[in-house]
């Protein structure tokens, strides 16, 4: 069984959110979480510091807005975020076509760039249970990976670490997260990105 991160390309250019540099000389994204699935706080909040992880090299901390769930009748709406992550259910996820073996895509634009991303959850699980990771670990991953690509130029995929386009249930048996990481490279174009990125109040 393979599984793939994929990129979604659309026609129309996206405009981009703001990252907002704190005292420290650290960049700061916003991100919300759709969470269509109902996952549990504490696999939340594990998955979204895991997450996080990933981005300490490119000196970018995010900024976990409230997360949108939505049989909560107490949702917490307030500003826009530059990022949103859709945790989809399997009803959700079939009434689009995606990749055989996607657990995840971003919706960029061809030139690059993008705010909005998809997991497709119920897949995930399955990967999760076939190659032995936690579904906290492999959801980290696959959040981690899209959000990469929001923030990279096209063709940011790489031939190993976080952003590797697919691997085997068999490889994931062999790799931990901790393990995985951005490129020099790929931290390099992120510090790049933000810096183009204008803030807003």
């Amino acid at each position: 069984m393979r599984i793939s991160l994929v990129v979604s390309l659309m026609s129309a250019a996206v405009v981009v959110g703001s990252a907002r540099a704190e005292a420290r000389d650290e960049a700061v994204i916003r991100v919300r979480i759709y969470d269509y699935v109902g996952l549990t706080s504490d696999t939340l909040s594990e998955t979204q510091r895991l997450a996080a992880n990933f981005y300490v090299p490119a000196g970018l901390a995010i900024d976990w807005a409230p997360t949108f769930r939505p049989h909560d009748r107490n949702h917490e709406y307030g500003r826009l975020q530059d990022f949103t992550i859709n945790v989809l259910n399997r009803t959700m996820a079939a009434r689009s076509t995606w990749a055989p073996d996607a657990l995840g895509t971003a919706v960029v634009a061809p030139t690059g760039g993008g705010s909005i991303a998809y997991v497709l959850y119920d897949r995930l699980k399955d990967a999760a249970v076939a190659s032995g990771w936690q579904v906290k670990d492999l959801l980290a991953l696959v959040i981690a990976h899209e959000l990469a690509h929001l923030l990279l130029p096209p063709g940011s995929h790489s031939s190993d670490g976080l952003m590797r386009s697919g691997w085997d249930v068999s490889e994931l048996r062999h790799i931990r997260l901790n393990s995985l990481a951005l490129t020099p490279d790929h931290v390099a174009a992120i510090r790049k990105r933000l810096a183009q990125m204008v803030p807003t109040n």
